[in-house]
């Protein structure tokens, strides 16, 4: 199926170059055309050369993959992992959790068989594994521990001893990132790769898995894909539960695992929306008995909590014990609470200041002023690198940010993405200041694509005043767009796997036959054996610079699960590695043209490696510049928004966030940072002054 895709386009490249390399030749004899005419008329096969090339890498892509038992068990191996880390960021020192509990909400219509009226965090997997059909939505209020379940889920499916190979993979996806104009399957597809793609899960291997149903989708937030001012009939979480309801596999309706508070599940519901043939569960509060526990076990002092847990005790349903009625909230309390001074260790606070404040409101306000600097002091790492008003003013700067941006299908209001933030800064200060730049660095080097050229013909020097136009025009046009394009990454790592050797020599096979049928255009309507030289040699190196460039690039829509900083690092990564193979096929072409124009002979041996060094700096310079500016646009649009927004936020961001993360202050959820609770980044946008 594949070769007879490839073979067509194939057959219409060759049939379209061959007819248009006559028609160059024959105006160009017949009726006198000027040289550039004909060399333009002959530079039109790079139309469908392109079109094959693209042709053949996404035929390449679609390709099945051959073991998928093999990246099932990759697939499992990796998620354990990540999740690992990601619940013990959630939990916090000790590895305390909440035994949490929860009990069934019967749907009126369509609700799956074999759920228990209550469960616990602890028979999470039993209790979804008699569903039938396994699918489970899970709700509760803010901070109830919605995420740290779907983990225990997830994490206690992946290790339970009665996992088979063939059992699909759980993986979790966030919903503010799903633009459900895109088919479900699709977008799980190009989740599974974007976050698995550096563990050697392809685009192809993912598409497999997920149609193979080899991975138990686990979608996290459906709550945040829309607002409260979102009309209903517009709103992504009701289009995204029409793509649930229909989601079947070989023998019905498929499994799924869906988390979403309890009001915005409501709501939909109220509207007979809902996720079908599912079991709902609602998470309870903390008990006080299980509130004691916890911040028992959480404190090295247990005696200093002693007046906050006799509250529990005589008053169950006063503020204190209903403001920490959530495991987010007890987490926050401890944290605030055990933080010591740097310098002599003693107890910056003590419990029972909570006793004096007088709302849930004023408890809340309290913990999350003094969660932000405890949690930094007790960052297991470097601590004093980031004082704790440098970080509150910073994360608020970007929980602000976040308060304007109205979910829609293409942005989130939770989601850091580095390569997205540059609106923050002024969309049309960030564009204007990014097209004022490429102007400049234009214009300078049209001064140096022009000055080598000088002396020589007047088709070189046409040809450079070409490359220099189009420089000019791409510059300013690729900057003022709205919109950038999505980070690349250039992968030379093919080169280790056969596979993607045999695809990268087809890729540059392809190249090359462009390169040669260029180059003999370009030669007979330039005259004799001296165009049919040039022309083969500058064709030759486009094609082959065309070939390795399609063989070894792959667009990124995102990062890896692990470091959300990776796209903008790759984007630059591969313009930098564009441009230098770029200049060094120009500096080895211009090489070898001069060398027919003046001959080998025309000095010594010396005099033609220096010509060859000089050559080659020159360009290797000019491609490094070019590439990290003209082809690198996510990452290259990410560094003027640093220049623009200088003072609001860190030079070294991305080093910011990952330091955030760490200390407990932000999570992350695919390719993008969030912070730890929504209740922490309202808080933060609300209150921008520590």
């Amino acid at each position: 199926m594949t070769r007879s895709r490839t073979r067509r386009p194939a057959a219409i490249y060759a049939v379209l170059q061959a007819v248009t390399v006559m028609l160059a030749l024959w105006l160009s004899k017949h009726f006198q055309v000027a040289r550039l005419g004909a060399t333009l008329v002959a530079l039109a096969p790079t139309l469908p050369g392109a079109y094959l090339t693209w042709a053949a890498y996404r035929d390449d892509r679609r390709e099945a993959a051959a073991d998928t038992d093999t990246k099932v068990k990759t697939l499992a191996a990796v998620v354990a992992a990540a999740e690992t880390r990601q619940r013990a960021q959630l939990i916090g020192p000790g590895a305390h959790r909440i035994d949490v509990t929860f009990h069934q909400r019967t749907e009126p219509a369509n609700n799956a068989t074999g759920a228990a009226a209550h469960g616990r965090l602890t028979d999470i997997v039993s209790y979804y594994q008699n569903l039938r059909p396994a699918r489970l939505a899970i709700t509760g209020e803010p901070g109830a521990g919605k995420t740290l379940l779907a983990l225990d889920l997830i994490l206690g499916l992946l290790t339970h001893p009665g996992r088979t190979d063939t059992a699909p993979v759980p993986v979790r996806f966030s919903l503010a990132d799903w633009n459900t104009e895109q088919p479900l399957q699709e977008w799980l597809a190009h989740q599974v790769h974007q976050q698995f793609r550096d563990q050697g899960i392809t685009l192809a291997d993912a598409t497999t898995l997920v149609n193979g149903y080899r991975v138990l989708p686990v979608l996290d937030g459906l709550d945040e894909m829309d607002t409260d001012a979102t009309p209903a009939g517009r709103r992504r979480a009701a289009r995204a539960l029409e793509q649930l309801n229909a989601y079947q596999d070989p023998t019905g309706i498929a499994p799924v695992v869906l988390t979403c508070r309890t009001t915005q599940y409501a709501d939909l519901a109220g509207l007979d929306l809902r996720m079908r043939e599912a079991a709902r569960i609602q998470l309870d509060d903390v008990s006080p008995g299980q509130a004691t526990a916890y911040l028992t076990a959480r404190s090295t002092s247990p005696d200093r909590w002693q007046p906050v847990i006799d509250t529990f005790t005589t008053a169950p349903g006063g503020t204190l014990a209903r403001s920490l009625a959530t495991p987010w909230r007890l987490n926050l309390a401890a944290t605030a609470y055990e933080e010591r001074h740097p310098d002599t260790l003693a107890y910056l606070r003590e419990p029972d200041h909570l006793l004096t404040l007088a709302s849930p409101s004023a408890v809340r306000d309290h913990l999350l002023a003094r969660y932000l600097p405890a949690a930094a002091q007790q960052h297991p790492t470097r601590p004093n690198h980031y004082r704790p008003d440098q970080t509150h003013h910073w994360l608020a700067a970007l929980a602000a940010h976040l308060a304007t941006t109205t979910p829609t299908s293409t942005a989130s209001s939770t989601d850091i993405v580095l390569h997205q933030l540059w609106p923050m800064a002024g969309p049309r200060r960030v564009r204007t200041a990014d097209t004022l730049l490429a102007a400049l660095l234009t214009l300078a080097f049209t001064t140096l694509i022009l000055s080598p050229f000088s002396l020589g013909s007047q088709s070189r020097q046409l040809f450079s005043a070409s490359v220099a136009v189009l420089l000019a025009l791409g510059s300013i046009w690729q900057p003022s767009r709205a919109r950038v394009p999505e980070p690349q990454r250039f992968q030379p790592q093919r080169l280790r796997s056969p596979t993607h050797l045999r695809r990268l020599a087809r890729t540059i096979a392809v190249g090359l036959v462009f390169g040669l049928v260029f180059g003999l255009s370009v030669g007979f309507s330039g005259g004799f054996v001296f165009g049919l030289s040039v022309g083969l040699i500058l064709g030759l190196a486009v094609g082959l610079t065309h070939g390795l460039l399609f063989g070894l690039v792959e667009r990124l829509n995102d990062a890896q699960p692990t470091d959300p900083r990776h796209p903008v690092r790759d984007d630059l990564a591969y313009g930098l590695a564009v441009g230098l193979i770029l200049g060094l096929v120009l500096g080895l072409s211009d090489w070898l043209v001069d060398r027919l124009i003046w001959g080998f002979s025309s000095g010594l041996a010396f005099k033609l490696a220096f010509a060859l060094v000089f050559k080659l700096a020159f360009a290797l310079v000019f491609g490094m510049v070019v590439g990290l500016y003209w082809l690198s646009g996510a990452g290259r649009r990410y560094l003027v928004f640093l220049l623009c927004i200088r003072g609001r936020l860190p030079w070294r961001l991305g080093t910011f966030l990952n330091w955030a993360y760490e200390a407990g202050l932000l999570r992350i959820s695919g390719v993008a940072y969030q912070f730890r609770h929504r209740e922490l980044q309202d808080w933060l946008a609300a209150h921008p002054t520590p």
